[in-house]
């Protein structure tokens, strides 16, 4: 005879709620599981075998969480290394805290082990090396450790142009994080050239023999610090000597510019930029003549500096952002930088609008003026990493 047996449907719930919170746990997930086929096929999903393992490579005593969601891991690096058995395959992010100190955090999908290098980061950014700042600019929290404004040394060697430079230290500093991103790409730190000291110092651009209130004004030809030999803005930025004789387009191909004489470790980290500029030049004013080109080093724009349009194509501004760092108010003054007490002029990238021979500059007096392309007068290149 059968027998009739009452159920406790309270208690069966929180049976399966068990079961499901133990599947999900194994299988990684936070996915509502429907009995039974829900069950079923969430336990079929998980993985045998081969635990999946995150292999941190870390200074030794640090504390290294690995998380996805809700789920969390830890553990310790010892000789260098933690290992973390992950409860499930996707995407985790992976972070190290050690004495105060925060790593930089990567991303990881996995579908089996995966191998990662985590590298502390200080505040103060001249104790980075340049990888660091690499890694943290590649994860778009370049914001979340350092300021605009904040400084790193540049041992500069070599010949840039006509300028020979033998262990000058000069100090790079952020102009913009993630600057116009949207247009010259994401998870970029900006730099300038240059400030003589570590704090306080003088701001400087590059001067070579043939500077112009030094030079009489001569034109001095290609390889100087002009825009082009000579008194032509055709073409404008992309086509000028600056871009392609001083700044430099390859990493690749770099002699003698801007490029050869930064040292390697920045060197291989730099990052290209795209930079809208009138590329037409010639007096033009058209929207059609501001284009693109694809950067390493670069001049400012009048629009980036000064975040208004006094003399360039007015249509620049549709394409660019005026850096953080002069939108703050600091100085836009340079001066000489083998002459740190004599204010000088620098130019900027964009060509005058109705002029076919000139370029815009920023003047001694910090605002922005134009002049002759042949002539020689301040570099204070951009790049970003």
């Amino acid at each position: 005879m059968a027998l009739d047996k009452a159920v406790d449907s309270a208690q069966l719930n929180a049976d399966l709620t068990a079961v499901a919170d133990a599947i999900r746990t194994k299988g990684g997930t936070s996915a509502q599981l429907a009995f039974p086929d829900g069950f079923v096929s969430a336990v079929q999903a998980i993985q045998t075998g081969t635990e999946l393992q995150i292999i941190v490579t870390v200074k030794s005593g640090a504390t290294v969480t690995a998380t996805k969601g809700s789920l969390s891991v830890s553990g310790t690096s010892v000789n260098g290394t933690c290992t973390l058995t992950v409860p499930g395959t996707g995407t985790w992010s992976v972070s190290a805290t050690l004495g105060g100190q925060m790593s930089d955090t990567k991303t990881v999908s996995i579908t089996d082990s995966y191998e990662v290098t985590l590298s502390f980061v200080s505040s103060t950014l001249n104790n980075n090396e340049w990888s660091v700042i690499k890694s943290v600019s590649d994860a778009g929290q370049g914001a979340n450790y350092w300021s605009i404004g904040d400084r790193k040394a540049v041992t500069l060697n070599g010949t840039v142009g006509k300028l020979s430079l033998s262990n000058v230290t000069t100090y790079a500093f952020i102009i913009g994080f993630n600057h116009n991103a949207s247009v010259e790409g994401a998870n970029r730190i900006h730099f300038q050239l240059a400030k003589t000291a570590l704090s306080g110092g003088t701001d400087v651009c590059f001067c070579d023999n043939q500077y112009g209130p030094d030079s009489g004004w001569s034109s001095p030809g290609a390889g100087y610090f002009v825009m082009n030999a000579s008194n032509t803005n055709s073409g404008g930025w992309k086509s000028s000597q600056m871009r392609t004789n001083i700044c430099g387009t390859s990493l690749s191909s770099y002699s003698g510019t801007i490029i050869a004489v930064i040292p390697a470790a920045l060197r291989a980290v730099l990052k290209s930029v795209t930079k809208y500029t009138d590329n037409t030049g010639g007096g033009s004013t058209a929207a059609s003549a501001v284009t693109a080109t694809t950067d390493y080093f670069f001049l400012l724009s009048e629009y980036e500096v000064f975040g208004t349009i006094s003399y360039a194509n007015s249509n620049e501004s549709s394409k660019q952002a005026q850096y953080a760092y002069y939108s703050a108010g600091n100085s836009k003054i340079k001066y000489k930088h083998n002459g740190t007490s004599t204010a000088a002029r620098w130019w900027l990238r964009s060509p005058r609008a109705s002029s076919s021979g000139i370029f815009v500059f920023v003047g001694t007096g910090g605002s922005d003026y134009h002049d002759y392309a042949s002539y020689s007068i301040g570099f204070a290149p951009g790049f970003c990493v």
